[in-house]
């Protein structure tokens, strides 16, 4: 997998025929070869560009365009909202969460909690940091997903679905007595835990990830003047709905000052926990049992401040 950044067709032509002979040379010199039949290319880009804009070959062999692929288990699309890769995450739960709820009533619920974990949850955990800032929309399919998979943890009769009238049966209450992490918590659990490494244990992350963020990033202390080429780059799309942006917001915002301690300055296990608990303790208060859910952090994350009077 390789990624050219150009503007023109031109110029992704030129530098493609550039990589691709270089591909060939080192894949022959280590007595290799290259499977060009499931060889593919992807054109991201907002716009919709025609497929007969680029006619594209290696050794000879053309080499077809595809809108969406799956690289390490993530599918990427040409447009880059991960809604494919979501409707994929979806629909797989929506396979095992139907199997549960046929053994449900066999099974304790403490063997239903690990098949939770294991079948639906598991989904959730896996890679959040690169689809978990996709569209509002996406998350929340996700969610409701989720709180039906947690259902099938509650004991006795449960109306799973909306139905002559009657809602679905409050899951907010179970997810705080079972210790579960809504997929927002998950997203946000995940960002503050890679900004906290960046800042305190930077030799725990990848060369290759420290590079992606850049040393101007936002401080508590930063407002929209001090950080003004910082939000040059990542204040605007495509990064201002990535983890470029969220991550280092996340990471000044009231939300994680409150949950870092003196300790977790020298753990990253003792501050994963501290996480985690505020997370769970936030998305259960709410002044009613019903399924009326607090503001996640996921969507109230604070931009920079336009003034330079200090936090409160």
């Amino acid at each position: 997998c390789c990624g050219i950044n150009a503007e023109y067709g031109v110029e992704i032509i030129h530098k493609l025929n550039e990589i691709s002979t270089l591909l060939i040379e080192w894949v022959d010199s280590n007595g290799l070869a290259l499977n060009l039949k499931k060889t593919h290319y992807m054109v991201f880009s907002k716009r919709n560009i025609p497929d007969s804009t680029f006619d594209i070959k290696i050794a000879g062999t053309k080499i077809e365009r595809v809108k969406e692929a799956r690289f390490l288990g993530v599918i990427l699309d040409d447009k880059l909202n991960w809604a494919k890769h979501i409707t994929t995450i979806r629909n797989k739960m929506s396979r095992y969460i139907g199997l549960m709820y046929k053994i449900k009533h066999q099974i304790p619920i403490e063997t239903r909690v690990l098949l939770y974990h294991s079948f639906v949850q598991s989904h959730l955990n896996f890679c959040p940091l690169a689809w978990g800032f996709a569209a509002k929309t996406h998350i929340e399919m996700l969610f409701r997903k989720q709180k039906q998979g947690v259902r099938m943890i509650m004991p006795g009769f449960v109306n799973y679905f909306y139905a002559d009238g009657a809602l679905p049966a409050s899951t907010r209450l179970s997810f705080g007595e079972h210790n579960i992490l809504t997929v927002h918590g998950i997203i946000v659990k995940n960002a503050l835990l890679l900004m906290h490494k960046l800042k305190y244990f930077p030799s725990t992350v990848p060369v290759s990830i420290r590079k992606l963020f850049p040393d101007d990033m936002p401080t508590p202390d930063s407002n929209h003047e001090s950080s003004s080429s910082w939000l040059e780059t990542y204040g605007s799309p495509p990064f201002s709905s990535s983890i470029f942006a969220k991550g280092p917001l996340l990471h000044i915002s009231k939300l994680n000052l409150e949950l870092t301690t003196p300790s977790s300055l020298f753990s990253i296990p003792i501050y994963k926990k501290h996480v985690k608990q505020g997370l769970i303790l936030r998305q259960s208060t709410s002044p009613s049992e019903d399924d009326n859910w607090p503001i996640f952090p996921l969507y109230n994350i604070p931009g920079l401040r336009r003034s330079e009077r200090n936090i409160q």
